[in-house]
């Protein structure tokens, strides 16, 4: 198998899902229904308005609804949802003891979005040197 049809396999699952997820909003927003994310939950207003399935649909793909919702807050294009949770990966500490050039390209991808935690995650990336910001001894 190509390289190419390598790419066309690997990259339509990404893309449907957000589709779906934009669907979900789509048709969350068609039935007057408001959705926010607070805290670790998606708040769904009026909740009495949202049916059953609907409500199972968001539970199902409740990470990408809440990057998506998060985008929109601050206004970032579709694209940039993946970074969300890059950056979350960033200060979790899952890049701890990453390479330069690793680093080089999480600090590439997160600069140019302005979200709180995009610039949370370059802050961190900039205060370490491949140890998570603790320092080599």
């Amino acid at each position: 198998m190509g390289v190419g049809t390598q790419k066309r396999l690997e990259n339509p699952p990404l893309k449907r899902s957000m589709s779906d997820v934009q669907a979900i909003l789509t048709r969350a927003q068609r039935l007057g229904l408001h959705l926010q994310v607070e805290g670790e939950r998606i708040a769904i207003a009026p909740a009495r308005l949202c049916p059953p399935e609907l409500l199972a649909t968001i539970r199902e793909h409740k990470p990408e609804v809440m990057f998506l919702l998060e985008a929109r807050a601050y206004h970032l294009p579709p694209d940039c949802v993946p970074w969300l949770n890059v950056a979350r990966q960033v200060l979790d500490g899952e890049f701890v003891g990453c390479g330069n050039s690793t680093r080089e390209s999480l600090t590439i991808g997160l600069r140019g979005i302005r979200h709180p935690l995009c610039q949370q995650a370059l802050t961190r990336l900039k205060g370490t040197d491949g140890s998570g910001g603790h320092g080599k001894t």
